[in-house]
């Protein structure tokens, strides 16, 4: 149902305010005797101090009308006005004096029934109140309103009177003695209780949306404006005998006949163009429904197409569903997607979609299903909310296209291509144990017998020999450092399980650890509060670890090493960043440095294999992220690296 829009709520209270306020002034002007505000006509009858206490009673009934405060004083300030209009009403019909017409004060001004209200007065009075009564029950709502508007006619056919200068001899003695504020104060109040119930009766009509109201409300003013207009010319001219009252009568109906035909002529035309808009409007809206239906057509061609309630009830489905599940259309509509559900699914994964109730978003993935004869097939699935009026979810469609082939595919892909990563698992670990073993056992042999000889012939070689014997050493010690770090680099995240790591405990633990060099370098580490990560322990120690004695071997001469190490969360990931003051690296060679025994400096300058970096890089990528350097000549260097936050994801 449209919701109509009441009464404003500052005019509510400035019509409320105005009824108070005269009405008090009125009963002020009887206590204190001064007549100008009980008849604001001069000579013209006078409001009287029943009346404006009635009003005024009124006001507080009116205002409270719509609220559940004290409704026993509601109750009572309405039958209080009921049984003095009643009691008025009987005096009024046959002629008694009940002495309720000067109760309060003293009517010294009229000359017939003194302080007596108006039998339309007090009719008004006793329908208004027994509209108030209508209004608490929705049963009799309409017939309240029906009230009003019969209240609203009395008054204003006396506030006519009024206008236009209708002497009192010429009234019915229904009116004779009505005032002029009574009657406006009636047209407010009546106007303000109909306005309670706007979606009934005339007050509906008048404030509605549609065409008709609309109508209503333009011509209104015209058929209440107009004849009013007339009479009040009309009415001029007889009493300044300017014309004869026949003559007065047709130039009355030529001219009311004359200004109805142009001002409906004038609304006809405005109708008309309006009625010219509507239908390019129909005709539009028929093209875009053609269009939209050929889409229609397409998509049920291609795509599954359901549509739900909130509750998970399917309302629709297209015939490329029934075929694709093998249900018929009748097993389906009232079912639940239970139906052809493969429970392949997690919980959670379900849970995730039934979130789409709760938000405007669009939820697009994968679904596998199973059809009628337990086959199953999968489905890429968009579910799109629908929205009512208020913008609230009430429709869920669900558009699927059948990937069942390309699955089986990828499925079939990733089954060779796992049995490719075991077959090079094999071969990887072949090669560690020829690398700790095969490769190993022959340096150990040549080491040895170079021991052997320099050992026993030390006296009778010379110098050069000696040299030669230092180089052989050396280069079995390097040759046996690279197959270890070797071995090392391959076995990295090698059978180790992911578990809950206290970067904060690592750090202090490697500090530990290298206590004696940071005392005789002079380092300084300092950290942050650093979160807590799901990884492999070993290998990211070894990545904390290479990246600072990689920041305290490339130190500047002369200068203290000063690490910062400092991590940020960013979306699902966390970035680390370990910042030293030291020797920097050339921006040519920043990529380099990542590989597999790649040196910058030579040997006699800086010890080391080659391959700490490396290692620092398999680790990263072993925990899905990414590590990086920012770093020029001489300025230091920045290492960044980023570590895949499953924490946050659990």
């Amino acid at each position: 149902m449209i919701k109509l829009k009441k009464t404003p709520k500052i005019a509510e209270q400035l019509i409320i305010a105005f009824i108070l306020l005269l009405s008090t002034l009125v009963m002020l002007g009887w206590f204190l005797n001064y007549p100008k505000i009980l008849s604001i006509i001069p000579g013209s009858a006078t409001m009287k101090f029943n009346s404006a206490l009635l009003f005024f009673l009124s006001s507080f009934c009116v205002i409270k009308s719509k609220k559940k405060k004290h409704p026993l004083i509601l109750l009572f300030f309405t039958l209080l006005v009921l049984i003095i209009s009643f009691l008025t009403l009987i005096e009024n019909l046959f002629d008694i004096n009940l002495f309720i017409d000067n109760l309060f004060v003293e009517d010294i001004y009229s000359s017939k029934n003194p302080g007596r209200m108006s039998t339309a007065t007090a009719l008004c009075f006793f329908l208004f109140s027994l509209s108030l009564l209508g209004l608490r029950s929705d049963k009799t709502k309409k017939g309240s309103q029906n009230i009003v508007y019969f209240i609203i006619i009395i008054a204003f056919i006396s506030t006519v009177t009024f206008i236009l200068d209708i002497p009192a001899e010429y009234k019915t003695d229904f009116y004779k003695t009505m005032a002029i504020h009574t009657s406006i104060l009636f047209l407010l109040i009546s106007s303000l209780l109909a306005s309670k119930t706007p979606n009934l009766g005339f007050t509906r009509v008048l404030i509605g949306k549609q065409s008709g109201s609309n109508l209503l409300r333009k011509l209104l003013p015209f058929v209440i404006l107009i004849p009013f207009l007339l009479s009040y010319f009309l009415l001029s001219l007889l009493n300044k005998n300017a014309i004869e009252i026949n003559f007065g009568i047709v130039l009355y109906t030529v001219i009311l006949i004359s200004i109805s035909v142009t001002y409906t002529s004038i609304i006809s035309i405005g109708l008309n163009k309006s009625d010219t808009e509507r239908k390019k409007l129909e005709n539009n809206i028929i093209l875009r429904n053609q269009e939209l239906m050929q889409f229609k057509e397409a998509l049920d061609r291609i795509a599954i197409v359901s549509i739900s309630d909130n509750k998970g009830i399917i309302k629709y489905v297209n015939n490329k569903f029934c075929e694709i599940s093998k249900w018929s259309r009748e097993e389906i509509i009232g079912n639940t997607y239970e139906i052809t559900s493969s429970n392949h699914h997690s919980k959670d994964f379900i849970e995730k979609i039934s979130e789409i109730n709760d938000s405007n978003n669009t939820w697009i993935g994968e679904i596998k299903n199973k059809t009628k004869d337990g086959k199953l097939y999968w489905t890429e699935t968009a579910v799109i909310p629908l929205k009512d009026k208020l913008g609230n979810n009430f429709e869920y469609m669900a558009i699927k296209q059948d990937i069942t082939e390309r699955k089986e595919n990828e499925e079939l892909l990733a089954s060779k291509y796992v049995k490719q990563l075991e077959t090079k698992n094999k071969e990887l670990e072949q090669f560690a144990y020829i690398a700790s073993h095969d490769l190993q056992e022959p340096l150990r042999t040549i080491t040895s017998f170079c021991n052997i000889l320099y050992t026993e012939y030390n006296e009778k070689l010379d110098e050069q020999a000696k040299i030669s014997f230092r180089f052989i050493r050396q280069a079995t010690g390097r040759m046996s450092s690279l197959i270890k770090a070797l071995l090392d680099y391959s076995r990295l995240g090698y059978e180790e399980e992911l578990i809950l790591i206290d970067c904060n405990i690592v750090i202090k633990d490697i500090i530990e650890d290298l206590n004696t060099t940071i005392k005789l370098t002079n380092t300084k580490i300092e950290f942050k509060k650093l979160p807590e990560i799901s990884g492999y322990k070993t290998g990211v120690r070894l990545l904390l670890q290479n990246l600072i004695t990689n920041a305290i071997k490339f130190r500047k001469k002369d200068t203290d090493c000063i690490i910062k190490i400092n991590a940020l969360k960013k979306e699902n990931f966390i970035e680390f960043s370990v910042e030293d003051n030291g020797i920097g690296i050339a921006k040519e060679y920043q990529k380099k440095i990542f590989a597999i025994f790649q040196r910058l400096h030579l040997k006699n300058e800086y010890e080391g294999t080659g391959i700490g970096l490396a290692h620092c890089q398999k680790i990263v990528n072993l925990h899905g992220g990414e590590i990086w350097v920012e770093s020029s000549l001489n300025n230091g260097s920045k290492f960044y690296f980023t570590i895949l936050n499953e924490k946050e994801k659990k």
